[in-house]
């Protein structure tokens, strides 16, 4: 039920909340009103007003957290260097996947080699995951000049 929420924009997700939070301050203010006159027309305000904070400390966290790949995903394309582009994040069954473009000018791509250069950073960013359970692989998957490179890497990787 949530997840749609996390797939939807930014703009969205504030929408919603607001039409939640002033569909709240309209009720709770027509059952107040009889003891707080103007109950009736300021608390659908305040509650409107509520929509910021509630979407930013509370809505947009929680659904970040929960499902961390949606999120991710939101913000790509995204160009890592002048020749790399991740290109989409997937989260299956505890391995996550990552997917990259490569535009380089010669035919030279050695997965093992990127792997070997790049494990200390990619442990890092990893061994937490690892740890607590979130996943238990990670693909890295490049697509250069109509073909598949790719190397995985997994705690051993890490030791």
């Amino acid at each position: 039920m949530m997840e749609f929420l996390a797939e939807l924009s930014s703009w969205e997700i504030y929408a919603i909340v607001c039409g939640l939070l002033g569909t709240a301050g309209v009720l709770l203010g027509a059952i107040a009103r009889k003891k707080f006159a103007m109950a009736a027309s300021l608390l659908p305000l305040i509650a409107i007003a509520m929509t910021t904070p509630v979407t930013e400390r509370i809505v947009i966290p929680y659904l970040t957290q929960r499902y961390p790949v949606v999120f991710a995903n939101k913000e790509l394309p995204k160009k890592i260097d002048q020749q790399i582009t991740l290109k989409k994040i997937d989260l299956t069954d505890r391995i996550y996947s990552y997917f990259y473009d490569l535009d380089l000018d010669d035919d030279w791509f050695d997965a093992p080699l990127v792997k070997s250069a790049q494990i200390s950073d990619l442990c890092d960013f990893l061994l937490p995951k690892f740890d607590s359970g979130e996943a238990s692989l990670a693909n890295y998957i490049y697509q250069f000049k109509g073909k598949d490179y790719s190397f995985s890497v997994d705690s051993s990787d890490c030791s």
